[in-house]
């Protein structure tokens, strides 16, 4: 066998496995997972709001490893929806429209995350509130637009 035939071969086994993989994740696992994520990113975006309010003093490693944690959670959130996942047996604040209008919640979940890895290169004071504020954008307007409130 050939070494592009043994790639091409690996490269189709691990497609079927990653297939087999999260056709086999129940509905209620993507929830549970994708609320974890998300938890991540909230306490990533606690530490940095934490910085913006001045309470804690501006530094360039503690934005950098809670943008990095954000951006990490977020590409783990964007494969958490998939088909079906819209309920389970835990409450999900999922709106429906993320799987009807899945193109667009993909971009907006790329955009803010892309938004965390632009902030892990913040070094300077000044340069933080408004790389933070485009992050902050990013969540918002994807909690209002695919997210159900919190009671």
């Amino acid at each position: 066998m050939s070494k592009k035939s043994l790639y091409l071969s690996s490269a189709i086994a691990v497609a079927i496995l990653v297939t087999i993989s999260a056709a086999a994740i129940t509905s209620t696992e993507a929830i549970k997972q994708r609320q974890k994520a998300m938890e991540g990113v909230r306490d990533g975006m606690m530490a940095l709001g934490a910085i913006a309010k001045k309470e804690k003093p501006f530094d360039a490693e503690v934005v950098a490893f809670n943008a990095a944690k954000i951006a990490d959670n977020l590409t783990q959130a964007a494969e958490l929806f998939p088909e079906g996942s819209d309920q389970g047996e835990v409450q999900t604040w999922a709106k429906p429209n993320i799987w009807t209008n899945s193109e667009h919640f993909d971009e907006l979940l790329q955009s803010t995350r892309q938004a965390a890895i632009e902030l892990q290169s913040v070094t300077e004071a000044e340069a933080f509130p408004p790389a933070l504020g485009k992050l902050g954008n990013g969540c918002k307007s994807c909690h209002d637009m695919y997210r159900l409130p919190k009671n």
